[in-house]
């Protein structure tokens, strides 16, 4: 399991795609690699690049303090599980949080508007040509949760913890 953080000054970032470097843990909460942000350059481009890394890492669960709607639903689209937190807590207690399905951002709408993204006339719109990401609009598909079942085969140590399968689009 890989879980993703937006990170600025050894902290989550208070706006995911402002963030200075994106650090990616696995189930041990350790650090397995970070990488620069590609959002920070700004724009849908460099917001898509954002979201490509995040798949190419295999990322299970992204941590969150504020998103946009926009972005959010992506997340959801792409199957991964949205985590909400807040930069108050350590990384340890963040990723600790991450598992509790209570925090879970479950629709797009619980996200912030796109004010920009209106200004500029939505999607590839307005006088000015748009925001230029040549994208749809995402559709969000409802999503379950469902947790992963520990196998008789897994370690005592292992089995105390909570398991996490993640969340699959219904059909």
């Amino acid at each position: 399991m890989i879980i993703a953080m937006p990170m600025s000054r050894g902290r989550l970032a208070s706006h995911f795609t402002k963030a200075q470097r994106i650090g990616f843990f696995n189930e041990y909460h350790q650090l397995v690699t970070s990488f620069d942000n590609p959002a920070v350059a700004g724009g849908c481009r460099a917001k898509k690049a954002m979201l490509d890394l995040l798949k190419q890492q295999k990322t299970d669960i992204v941590i969150v303090q504020h998103i946009g709607q926009r972005m959010l639903g992506k997340l959801l689209s792409a199957g991964m599980s949205v985590s909400q937190g807040d930069s108050k807590f350590d990384t340890e207690q963040l990723l600790n949080n991450s598992r509790d399905l209570s925090l879970r951002l479950l629709d797009a709408s619980a996200g912030r508007e796109s004010l920009n993204h209106l200004k500029k006339g939505g999607c590839c719109g307005g006088k000015s040509g748009g925001c230029g990401c040549s994208g749809q609009a995402t559709a969000v598909k409802p999503l379950l949760a469902s947790p992963q079942r520990v196998s008789n085969t897994v370690s005592d140590l292992q089995a105390t913890k909570v398991k996490f399968a993640g969340f699959r689009a219904v059909t």
